[in-house]
Order: structure tokens, then sequence, then C-alpha cells
């Protein structure tokens, strides 16, 4: 449905003002000449009187029924929205006369899955739409749960904040127990993260740049992320130069992980070349599909989850971190299609830390944590704090993402998981042994 405002009001009101004149003119005039004239009415003219007073009250119940429909009180939402949206563009927003007509803003707005979809067109008569939103979201006085911002419009996305995931739920899903008979198939299934947003590993989704401060939660939602990777029959390998419990929890399940930098760079140098002898072998044949990938092609993805990267490079010399930073750079570029992930992880990130060669890849982005500077959240979001339009939520688990087809930065809680890390040990082997024999397969 959509609402434009070009006037004032005062044709609608008048018109409505007229239909209740003519209601209370059918509704009252017979009785006047009826009960209190003492007038003997004809019958025929009696009958047209009654006929009058039937339909005063028709309209009258109709005028009754309209108004409620058309109010802020309309038991139908877009009815009520719709009303709502003309009160706060009259309240919040100066409309422009050009002659004898008001130039206002348009809205678009739809009511879908408990959800209020609300487009605005500011049509240069707002310069703010971040600060329209926050003061749209108090007078609806419902969650702001998405805004985004576009050339020639503003989107708002309220409704109740969805309910977490259950990250140990979605581990164990279709795992009656951790023995027994159970042979999946390699899955390309997206990630469920929170609500809509998803990890779709198969799209230009591929690279994941992760910034959460010192417990936000990080090595959680890793352990979640990784975990899935495994669940899809993929093979994962991790980074771990500072020996977290992350990289310890993964090399008990038999996952290679590199510690010191020069096992960090064989590690690099293997995915780097394994990835070209993929593309040597299934990409280079002119019969090879032109949309082909390492999915379409039914191939294992190479998942690296690279933790805290910046403490790596920094304890590196210069010949180490730039031997890095190109191995890195060619699995950014061009794994995509061969199934070559880089999932990066850092406390902060500045605008000198990390090449664009690489961060320009990461095309999934997400922040997690309370405490992010203004220059990190922008690093890593390509946007701002002051762009977010309710307050910051950020919080242990809590925060921000963009995705490709997310069209915006989208608030995320991260699915819930236990805190105890020694309850996935015996999980993550189970997860990592079944299937096609890990490290099998191409």
């Amino acid at each position: 449905m959509s609402i434009q405002l070009k006037t004032n009001g005062e044709v609608v009101a008048s018109i409505k003002q007229l239909i209740l004149l003519i209601a209370v003119l059918f509704t009252f005039f017979p009785v006047l000449i009826i009960f209190w004239s003492g007038l003997t009415v004809a019958p025929e003219i009696l009958r047209i009187l009654l006929n009058m007073f039937k339909k005063g009250l028709y309209l009258s119940l109709g005028y009754m029924l309209m108004t409620i429909l058309l109010s802020i009180y309309s038991p139908i939402k877009t009815l009520a929205t719709r009303k709502k949206l003309i009160l706060f563009t009259r309240l919040f927003i100066t409309p422009k006369m050009d002659g004898m007509l008001y130039h206002s803003v348009k809205w678009r707005y739809t009511v879908k899955d408990k959800k209020t979809i609300i487009d605005l067109y500011p049509n240069g008569l707002i310069e703010d739409t971040a600060d329209i939103g926050k003061k749209l979201s108090q007078y609806l006085h419902e969650n702001l749960l998405k805004y985004v911002e576009s050339d020639e419009k503003a989107r708002f996305i309220f409704g109740a904040s969805p309910k977490r995931y259950d990250g140990v739920e979605l581990l164990r899903e279709g795992i009656s127990s951790l023995t027994g008979e159970y042979r999946p198939n390699i899955s390309y299934e997206p990630i469920p993260i929170f609500d809509s947003i998803f990890w779709d590993f198969v799209s230009e989704a591929l690279h994941m740049l992760l910034i959460a401060p010192c417990g936000a939660g990080k090595t959680i939602f890793l352990i979640y992320l990784a975990a899935m990777i495994l669940k899809r029959q993929h093979m994962v390998y991790v980074i771990d130069a500072k020996n977290t419990s992350f990289g310890k929890l993964f090399r008990h399940a038999g996952v290679q992980t590199a510690e010191n930098i020069d096992d960090i760079i064989r590690l690099l140098t293997a995915l780097v070349k394994e990835m070209e002898e993929r593309y040597a072998k299934y990409f280079s044949s002119d019969n090879v599909d032109i949309d082909a990938n390492y999915a379409t092609l039914g191939l294992k993805g190479h998942f690296l989850f690279f933790d805290e990267m910046l403490a790596v490079l920094d304890s590196a010399s210069p010949k180490e971190k730039a031997e890095i930073a190109k191995l890195l750079g060619q699995l950014a570029l061009k794994g995509r299609a061969a199934g070559f992930s880089l999932i990066i992880t850092s406390q902060k990130l500045n605008a000198t830390d990390l090449s664009k060669a690489i961060t320009e890849q990461c095309q999934t982005r997400i922040i997690l944590g309370t405490v992010v500077s203004d220059e990190t959240f922008h690093q890593a979001t390509t946007l701002y704090k002051k762009d977010i339009v309710t307050e910051y939520k950020g919080d242990v688990g809590k925060g921000y993402a963009i995705t490709p087809k997310s069209k915006g930065l989208s608030y995320i809680e991260t699915p819930i998981m236990l805190s105890n890390l020694n309850n996935y040990k015996a999980l993550l082997k189970e997860l990592r042994d079944r299937g096609t024999p890990y490290g099998e397969g191409c």
C-alpha cells in the first residue's frame, strides 16, 4: 500500500463532515417530524421518513465504522499504520507549499509475517532519515529491526525481536546419538545466524570478517560456524597463534591447526597450491560451465579460520608479514569459485591494518561486543554508528552484520551455545569423522 500526502487533509476532513451531516439529517429529521412535531403524517410520507431514518442509521454506523477503521486504533493493522503515518508526517515533517498544494513525503508500506516494512521517499524534505526512523519507532511503539538508506528512499522494518537460534540444537539436528548409522552427504545449505541473516558460503558471501573485542562471544560463535561447516562435510583449518581454547578444541577434534609463523605460512602455501590445482583440474577446460563453482561440481569446501590475524601479523617479520599477506590475497581473490574460504577475526580493525585486496573480498562482515570504537565499526561494516537508527545494542553475542543479501546493516544475536567448551569435544569429533572420511575426496 502507499500514501502520498499533497494536501493538508482539509479536503478529506470536509468529505467526512459532509457524510456525518447527511447521516445526522437523515436520522433526526424523521424523528422530529414523526414524534415531536405533532403533525399527522400521511402513510406515504411516513414510509419515506422511515426509510430516511434507516438510511441515516446506516450512514451513521458506516461513518463510525469508517472512522474506527481509518484511525490509529483500527483492528486492521495496515489501516492503522496508514493513519499513524499520516499523523506522523504532520507532526514531524514540514511540507512545502506550491500554489494551492502542499508537497510532502511519500510512504509505501506493507504488513507481512508480523513485520511492518515502511519505505520513505523524502522528496527533498528530509536530510536525516535515520533520525526520522528513531522518531517513527517511538511513535509506532515498535522495535526497529532494520534500516537501509538508498539514493531515493529509506526502508524501515519494524516488529518483535526474533528469537535466538539454539546452536547446540542445530548442530545435533538429524543426529540421534553420537554413535550409530549417520552418513551425511556434502551439504551447501546456508548456515543460519539470526532471523533472516544466513551465511551463504556458496556465494559472494563466502569470505567473512569478524570483529569482536575480548569477551564479546567470538570464540563461541566461531565454534558454532566451524562445527556447522564440519556437519556439512567440508574441510576446516584453524590458525591459532595465541594458543587459545578455540584452537585447542579443534586440535582435539583432529582439525589441522597452525600455531607459529612457519606453520602458518606452510598451511597457507598448501591451501593456495591446492586451490590452484583445483582450478587446473576443474576450471581450465573449455567445456566447463561459465557459472561453475565448487558446489555445482560437488566438491568439498576448504574453510580457514584465521583467529586474531592482526596479532599474527604484528609478531611476524616484515618478510613473513608480506608473505602471509600475499598468500591471503590469493585465497581472497580466487577462492570463491574453487571453494576456499577465509574467516578472519580480530579484536579491532583500523584503516591501515589489512589490505583492501583482502577486506573488500569479505562480503560477510560481523561485529560483536559492547566497546567498539567508531573507526573499528566503520572499517568492519563500512558504516558509522550514527547510521544505526536505534541506539547501539552490541553486547556479548550481540552486534551487527552485513551480507550481500541483507542489503544494509542488520542487528544480530549469535546462536545460543554451551559455555563449557568440553561439551563440544565428542560432538566435533563425530561431525568430523562421519560421512566421507575427513581429508579424503576433492
